[in-house]
């Protein structure tokens, strides 16, 4: 391990203590003798070891648990820290090929605690040739670098996340406290979960890019109806443990069947896909998009009330309406939306059954969307969730 700012590494002696001074002082306790003193560090030690293994251990079954990139991303910004009582982590990953920032949704959530660069050199200039696990301290101008949006921090622990030799990204876990104090089996441990973490990262990105085949939809390149459900099971998961609002509407262009009929499936499609783009450009990056079937698409607000959904619903609605789509043909089309909206709020609806409060979040959304198309269409109706669910 490189030991960049070594003030709070170092490795204890065989002999335990080295050479002490034995100047005895008048109306001080015993001195304590090196035997006991060893005894002492030895225990210490065990003691020290044990409580890092099971925390490394209990770590390593979180990021085993995680679903997906965003959740195991999650874990690593938000969840580790507060693990290992530091005081913040960083992540830096590597995106040459410009497809990392499509796999992960709604990045903007971890604000400037994840960075996605496209040039290896960035990551490469934070290590030596070859990338260890390293320890800096503030006279390192790396801190300059890596964690400068945060104050306080006295060390900086930079985990390098490898694949085959080629550094892949770098987790940097901000510390506080002075007089860290690690031994070799600390050294391990640390080395060890730095590979499990590069494993569990690799492995996510691989099984979010088969699941984006299996969860996009190929026309609109937005999510398909297994690809909501799964986004609205997590989003819901996740608004109950912040106890935040989300919003659903649910889209329908207005009298596509006949816009098929008159002008064929190619250009029907192509509007289809110029009303997903135009929906999907005012959305926030923490929002979500879906398109259900052939003409309904979805819209998953989070942090949403009803009140500002409507607001939302309305504003898309009436850009749609004023939208003039140029098929590339000469011919100028434009279509209208009926909107279905319904807000759930946990602290108004509690739910312990979370497929179930799904369900019926989807059904109520659905008997809006088809009374805004009773009322002729391209218009907004909103329903609520009438039934407490325990």
């Amino acid at each position: 391990m490189s030991r960049s700012g070594q003030r709070g590494w170092y490795m204890v002696d065989s002999d335990g203590i080295g050479r002490l001074q034995r100047e005895e002082i008048q109306g001080a306790p015993p001195a304590t003798s090196r035997a006991e003193l060893r005894e002492r560090r030895l225990t210490e030690s065990v003691q020290l070891n044990r409580y890092l293994y099971l925390q490394c251990q209990q770590f390593e079954h979180m990021l085993l648990d995680s679903q997906d990139l965003t959740s195991l991303l999650e874990i690593l910004i938000f969840n580790l820290p507060r693990h290992f009582s530091y005081r913040v982590a960083e992540l830096w990953l590597l995106d040459q090929d410009g497809e990392l920032g499509e796999l992960i949704g709604g990045g903007e959530r971890f604000g400037h605690y994840l960075q996605v660069h496209n040039d290896a050199f960035v990551l490469q200039e934070l290590y030596e040739l070859e990338p260890d696990i390293e320890l800096i301290d503030a006279t390192d101008s790396r801190m300059f670098e890596v964690l400068k949006s945060e104050h306080g921090i006295d060390y900086a622990l930079m985990l390098p996340l490898m694949e085959s030799g080629r550094l892949v990204g770098s987790l940097h876990l901000g510390i506080q406290e002075e007089g860290l104090s690690f031994g070799d089996a600390e050294e391990d441990l640390i080395a060890h979960l730095a590979a499990i973490v590069s494993r569990s990262y690799l492995a996510a990105v691989q099984r979010q890019q088969i699941d984006n085949l299996v969860r996009l939809d190929p026309l609109t390149r937005v999510a398909n109806k297994t690809g909501f459900e799964q986004d609205l099971a997590r989003e819901i998961s996740r608004a109950r443990r912040n106890n935040q609002p989300i919003t659903i509407l649910l889209m329908e262009v207005d009298e596509y069947a006949e816009l098929h009929d008159h002008y064929g499936e190619e250009r029907s499609q192509f509007v289809l896909k110029r009303v997903a783009q135009r929906v999907a450009s005012d959305l926030r990056l923490t929002d979500l998009m879906a398109r259900l079937e052939q003409s309904r698409l979805a819209v998953l607000l989070t942090g949403c009330g009803e009140t500002l959904g409507q607001d939302i619903a309305e504003r898309m609605r009436e850009d749609i309406e004023d939208f003039a789509i140029d098929d590339g043909r000469g011919a100028v089309l434009q279509v209208t939306l009926s909107i279905g909206l319904v807000s759930w709020e946990p602290q108004h609806y509690p739910a312990v059954d979370m497929q179930q409060l799904a369900r019926q979040i989807e059904s109520v959304a659905d008997k809006a969307l088809e009374a805004s198309r009773a009322k002729g269409g391209n218009a907004t109706t909103i329903s609520r969730l009438t039934t407490l669910i325990v």
